[in-house]
């Protein structure tokens, strides 16, 4: 099993090619994802980006301020 930098296993990658998914900022054709994705209720999957989109994005802070 490969391993990434925080030694956890690198996820699997599912085959999207069918589905016909494509980036929502750069419009690139995605084939492959780490995860599989649902329809919603509209019949999209909602926004999904590419990886080199998706590195380019902020990260989430899961910082909370209690005040």
């Amino acid at each position: 099993m490969d391993y990434n930098r925080d030694n956890r296993p690198k996820p699997s990658l599912t085959d999207v090619s069918a589905l016909g998914i494509k980036c929502a900022k750069c419009e690139t054709a995605i084939d492959k994802l780490p995860f599989s994705p649902t329809k919603k209720e509209d019949g999209s999957f909602g926004t999904i980006y590419c990886y080199e989109c998706n590195k380019g994005r902020p990260k989430k802070s899961n910082f909370r301020r209690n005040f």
